[in-house]
């Protein structure tokens, strides 16, 4: 057995390198003001950068990553990807035109998409027992604000003093040092269980994967109700900066300084208190968790539209606390939740899958939707078209919240069968290769 202090080691570790992949978010959000004035970019063009041109990579490379990383060594897998994601940004700094920055950011979706399906699977395999497991994913889900509140804060310091161009590859250069740390010091379970006596289930086909995912209906609300979140947060996240310096005259070390504050410690409470509330209260009543999903998610939007329409620059800062909060809620016990719904042998496959989904129509649709609906206000409202538009994008929260609410109703019953299903597994390797029906037709 493991012992307690190396497992919660790989999970420190697992978080860093998850918090250290996504600094680059943080980056886009808090420079793209600069980035436009530099190039001479427009709206749609942002929207694309910050969009397409990074989702499209980065979601559908995540698919086959997570194939390799349901059978391979999960802790190279991780290792070879954060360390490509620190080349491809620090190559920011030699970038001059719309292209060559479109070209970046696509190559920092090919290193980005390598991280999240092995670390999330080794988790799965250092904490399996329910509660333990929803701790541990609520941890991990911590990497979100932290890198928020690393991105910002020492972003737009960075970039006051030394450029954007630099201040991307300052950030880059860590992923190269978790790299090797990740390499010399993170085992994976699975190789070192390779000679025991416990059989080993191999990874399912894809389409098996995908089959499994319908046909269970909680799994199917709750995958909606991530790809809609996914949608509203990749297209609002992609304009805060920006919202800021046009409506309030911010600068961006300023901007950098609230909204790393803000989206850190609120991000961080946020995701502290969801997965507390479901591990302390409602740790055997999984549908009260996605019950209260629901509801917080449903909060995000009267929080954004008094965000939006308050003047005071310092008012509609402070909205931005209980609205971080209550948007990043649902993330551990939801993600947990996810794990527990399916298999062992396919926890890396069905996150890949969720997030080429979320990544594809959330990154590839929410920012350029934005951008363009900015552009096309921009002639009647001026500086306020941005505005307007984050204020329609805002309203995708209330979607999701009626599938987080469709999921109550299914959640327990799929539980219990795929435990019934793991059980079986146990006793008879490869039992789900048959192809049969684990949850049943809901």
């Amino acid at each position: 057995m493991l012992r307690d202090t190396y497992k919660y080691y790989v999970l420190g570790t697992l978080t860093s390198v998850y918090t250290v992949n996504s600094l680059d978010s943080g980056l886009m959000i808090l420079l793209l003001q600069p980035i436009k004035e530099e190039l001479h970019l427009s709206d749609s063009q942002l929207g694309v950068l910050t969009g397409i041109a990074f989702a499209l990579f980065y979601a559908t490379l995540g698919l086959p990553v997570a194939r390799w990383a349901d059978r391979g060594n999960r802790a190279t897998i991780t290792s070879l990807a954060i360390g490509l994601w620190g080349l491809t940004i620090m190559a920011c700094l030699f970038v001059t035109n719309f292209v060559q920055l479109i070209c970046a950011r696509v190559a920092a979706g090919v290193g980005e998409s390598g991280c999240m399906p092995p670390t999330y699977s080794l988790l799965g395999d250092y904490f399996p027992e329910p509660a333990e497991r929803t701790r541990a994913m609520t941890v991990y889900w911590l990497a979100n604000p932290l890198a928020a509140l690393i991105s910002f804060i020492a972003g737009g310091w960075l970039n006051e003093r030394y450029g954007w161009r630099m201040t991307f590859f300052l950030i880059g250069a860590s992923g190269l040092l978790f790299a090797l740390l990740v390499k010399l010091t993170i085992k994976d379970p699975r190789a070192l269980g390779r000679h025991d006596s416990t059989p080993q289930r191999k990874a399912q086909p894809l389409t098996q994967v995908v089959a499994f995912l319908w046909r269970q209906r909680s799994s199917r609300h709750l995958c909606a109700a991530l790809i809609l979140l996914y949608t509203m947060g990749a297209g609002l996240g992609a304009w805060y900066g920006a919202l800021l310096i046009r409506s309030h005259g911010m600068g961006t070390a300023e901007v950098g300084l609230w909204l790393g504050l803000i989206f850190g410690s609120s991000g961080i409470a946020g995701i502290a208190v969801g997965g507390y509330v479901a591990v302390r209260w409602f740790a055997n009543n999984a549908s009260a968790q996605v019950r209260l999903s629901a509801l917080m998610t449903a909060a995000v939007v009267p929080c954004f539209v008094l965000f939006l329409f308050l003047h005071s620059k310092i008012q509609a800062l402070l909205v931005l606390i209980p609205l971080i909060m209550v948007f990043t809620f649902y993330l551990g016990p939801t993600f947990a939740l996810l794990q527990r719904l399916v298999p062992d042998e396919m926890r890396a496959t069905t996150l890949a899958i969720v997030m080429l989904l979320a990544n594809l129509i959330g990154m590839g649709i929410g920012p350029e939707a934005v951008g363009i609906l900015s552009d096309s206000l921009n002639a009647t409202l001026g500086v306020d078209s941005l505005r307007y538009a984050m204020l329609m994008m805002s309203l995708v929260g209330v979607w999701a919240a009626y599938h987080f609410w469709q999921a109550e109703h299914s959640i327990e019953r799929d539980l219990m069968a795929i435990a019934r299903h793991s059980a079986s597994a146990n006793a008879l390797p490869g039992a789900i290769e048959g192809g049969g029906d684990v949850c049943g037709q809901h």
